[in-house]
């Protein structure tokens, strides 16, 4: 049971984490973290104006390309070159692309200097700004190589299909970007079902032919320079872009708008909403989601606990623990920490070194171990010969003392494992124990009461025992005695 409780805990703390990762790189994407940037302004691409001209050079390619258009404006309702005001694009942006790098293979040259492109449907600003989210055209992109003119497929709006029949009308663009604030603004457009406005110039070349796609050329405006889309009802066109403006915010030529967007930015709660929101729901809710899941896991573990060892169990080990907590704060101690206490206090005794064995003095094979064995109490002497040693103790010496002057042992005449009988004469009369046999058993009971001596022997030569002058031997009535208890002892009948 604890195991399974164990495994269910597991795979839910698991599909927790897994749902808060979907959380945070959704708001990641909502925040534009993970938005495709626009090209390298210096690096990628760099558009330089001058006086109704302007040029770019342009290294997206993977080769560097420099070209220089005309720039067309708009005036009083109507396209030239020679007018200074801006033609502005307006409608509901339905799809778009953000360029890294162009196709080598394309064949103007100014498709090069695009960092972006967008399909917009052409409609008033106010009325793409009332376009419920999801309501709008969508377009669905095969492939957009070339900026003015994708491959499109199903979708709301197949852009390539359009013709005069349709009931839409679209404005294809590429976008140029005239300054730096600009090709940094142009992150804005990954986000695309969004109402836009765009302003800029289209471009000639040096012939003076309209850049864009196969419809471009019967493009028109009102009086107050607004695109008014062909009889085509689609037209596609670069625009050197010097403003854009979404819903909520605004992309500056010199990046100082009072709306000017930013990198980052989130519709509605703004960037500062956004973090705020971040702060206040994800770290917030992750901190409520923690707490809740851990009040989950004490109410499980209890009713298990319940369940194994019944309400009175519990009830008398949380008492316990309660009892715990109370002796801990009234500043009683435990067995362990009192012991833990004394390990500290107590003082590290040092150990004696022991000496070691078997070290040669000088003297040749002498062993410490075999001078001391004697005992502390006892004075050990030592003789040293030509290359031998003996060690004797005192009370070694004292012990053959004692027994040399006892009367030496004379064994009863015995005769076994031959023909001939054993032979004894046995006196009747009552003898009287020798001195001999009075002495030995003090002899006996004094060596029993010395405590052993081990003698070790080091080397192979010993200096000659000094020799022991003989017994005078016993006389006959010992001799009878001895050999009566030997003739008993050898009794086997028994």
């Amino acid at each position: 049971m604890r195991e399974a409780f164990t495994n269910s805990s597991t795979s839910h703390y698991h599909m927790g984490r897994g749902l808060l990762g979907v959380l945070l790189a959704s708001l990641f994407l909502l925040a534009g973290c993970l938005a495709p940037v626009s090209p390298d302004w210096g690096s990628d691409l760099s558009v330089e104006r001058d006086d109704g001209s302007f040029t770019f050079t342009s290294r997206m390619s993977g080769e560097t390309v420099s070209s220089n258009y005309t720039e067309v404006g708009c005036s009083n309702g109507s396209i030239g070159n020679d007018h200074q005001g801006k033609i502005k694009f307006e409608g509901y942006m339905s799809a778009s692309q953000i360029y890294d790098s162009h196709d080598a293979e394309l064949i103007q040259d100014i498709a090069f200097a695009t960092s972006a492109a967008v399909a917009i449907q052409s409609m008033s600003f106010q009325d793409a700004k009332n376009i419920v989210s999801g309501e709008g055209e969508r377009v669905e992109i095969k492939d957009w190589s070339n900026p003015v003119e994708p491959e499109t497929g199903a979708g709301t709006a197949n852009v390539e299909k359009i013709d005069r029949d349709s009931d839409t009308k679209w404005f294809v663009l590429g976008l140029i970007p005239a300054s730096e604030s600009i090709n940094d603004g142009i992150a804005a457009l990954g986000k695309y079902h969004q109402p836009i406005r765009i302003s800029g110039y289209l471009a000639k070349d040096a012939e003076m032919n309209l850049m864009g796609g196969m419809w471009k050329n019967d493009l028109g405006v009102s009086s107050d320079c607004i695109a008014k889309v062909g009889n085509q009802n689609i037209n596609q066109m670069y625009v050197l872009v010097t403003k854009i403006e979404l819903a909520d915010s605004v992309v500056s030529l010199d990046g100082d708008d009072d709306d000017e967007y930013t990198f980052g930015d989130v519709a509605l709660l703004g960037r500062t909403g956004f973090v705020l929101f971040l702060l206040v729901v994800g770290i917030g809710g992750a901190v409520g989601s923690y707490m809740y899941s851990s009040m989950r896991l004490r109410m499980s573990a209890r009713s298990i606990a319940l369940t194994l060892l019944g309400k009175e169990g519990v009830d008398k080990a949380a008492q316990v623990q309660k009892d715990v907590a109370d002796a801990a704060r009234s500043g009683m101690k435990t067995p362990e920490q009192r012991r833990d206490e004394q390990r500290k206090q107590s003082k590290p005794v040092a150990k004696e070194k022991k000496p070691k064995k078997n070290e040669d003095d000088g003297f040749g094979s002498f062993s410490i171990d075999s001078a001391l064995s004697g005992g502390e109490s006892s004075d050990s002497r030592t003789d040293f010969g030509s290359g031998s040693s003996v060690v004797a103790s005192d009370d070694a010496k004292r012990v053959e003392r004692e027994v040399g002057q006892m009367d030496s042992f004379v064994p009863p005449t015995s005769t076994f494992g031959g023909g001939a009988p054993v032979t004894s004469s046995v006196s009747s009369a009552p003898t009287s124990v020798p001195s001999s046999r009075e002495t030995k058993p003090v002899a006996s009971s004094a060596a029993e009461e010395q405590p052993k001596v081990r003698r070790r022997k080091v080397v192979r030569k010993s200096k000659p025992e000094p020799e022991v002058a003989p017994e005078p031997e016993p006389q006959d009535d010992e001799k009878a005695v001895w050999q009566e208890d030997e003739e008993d002892f050898s009794d086997f009948s028994l």
